[in-house]
């Protein structure tokens, strides 16, 4: 290997101490883990939106038929309509499911669902509260003593991420609201 002459040790020099070009070689470093970053808060602001939409869905389902002393087939449509608009623009209809139910401590032996509804034929989702004239699963966060009613709603929903480069797949979410009856019981009428 031939020795650095005088000429090559001055042009090492003055490249050494030359800044100029720094910012777009630090900007083509820094720019992709940028981009990760903004596409992945994306899609988490975007699910965060969604699970906050479907509390809403069924926080409105519980309030609207604990709001009432009896519910007929008609209402029953305008609920889960009430429960899909909130969840807009959310697709409720084909990515969702949701069930409204009472449960009931009637003899004091324990909770038991007296009548459940539920949406569409959106999402396969059983309900986590049990079927109807069985027992009643409350998941441990409220136990009812004789004669009380209780209304639970149930919402599911499947949400695509909007980008889907860190999150991949879809996410399913499950929220439950719980409401007293505001007449003390709901009754459900047949037509």
């Amino acid at each position: 290997m031939r020795p650095i002459g005088r000429r090559g040790r001055q042009l090492l020099t003055r490249l050494r101490g030359d800044r100029r070009g720094t910012l777009p070689v630090e900007l083509a470093l820094v720019l992709p883990v940028m981009m990760l970053l903004l596409v992945g808060a994306t899609d988490v602001t975007w699910l965060y939106i969604a699970q906050q939409k479907v509390a809403r869905a069924a926080g409105v389902l519980a309030d609207l038929t604990a709001r009432t002393a009896e519910i007929r087939p008609a209402d029953v449509t305008d609920l889960f309509n009430a429960a899909r608009e909130v969840a807009a623009p959310l697709d409720f209809a084909a990515n969702g499911r949701a069930y409204v139910s009472s449960v009931t401590n009637d003899d004091g032996n324990g909770a038991r669902v007296g009548w459940q509804l539920a949406s569409g034929d959106g999402l396969a989702a059983p309900s986590r509260v049990g079927s109807q004239g069985g027992s009643a699963d409350l998941a441990g966060s409220i136990t009812l003593a004789a004669g009380e009613e209780l209304i639970v709603a149930e919402a599911f929903l499947e949400v695509e991420p909007l980008i889907g480069l860190l999150i991949r797949g879809p996410t399913r979410f499950y929220v439950r609201a719980l409401q007293r009856p505001r007449y003390g019981t709901v009754v459900l009428q047949d037509d």
